[in-house]
């Protein structure tokens, strides 16, 4: 009777060690599936914490008015009213470009240029 209780308990042992090593839920992919959870919360955080910095940085740069108008008028060749506008040709560097920038246009917008 004991050499059957205690074959019973090994083969339970070996059957339990199987399990926990090469079962379906193994030990090795439990650990393996903790670490990329791991890796993803680490990724969220770090998202979150970027996502923070640009809705810092889009308010800033949406109530900043000197960036505002600093790109009115670079992007887009705005000036305000009762301004003059004073654009420097340099002739030697006219290349012959069949699109126009945004500076031909403002200079066929005002034909009158006052050159210091």
């Amino acid at each position: 009777m004991d050499s059957v209780l205690l074959m019973f308990v090994i083969l339970f042992f070996i059957y339990f060690a199987y399990v926990i090593l090469f079962g379906e839920r193994n030990i090795f992919r439990l650990i393996q599936k903790e670490q990329y959870r791991n890796s993803l919360f680490e990724e969220v955080s770090k998202l979150k914490s970027e996502n923070i910095q640009l809705e810092e940085r889009i308010n800033y740069l949406n109530s900043d008015t000197f960036f505002i108008e600093k790109r009115a008028r670079e992007d887009l060749g705005l000036v305000k009213e009762g301004e003059e506008v004073y654009i420097i040709v340099d002739k030697e560097n006219i290349s012959d470009k069949k699109e126009k920038r945004w500076i031909d246009r403002v200079k066929e917008k005002y034909q009158v240029f006052h050159l210091r």
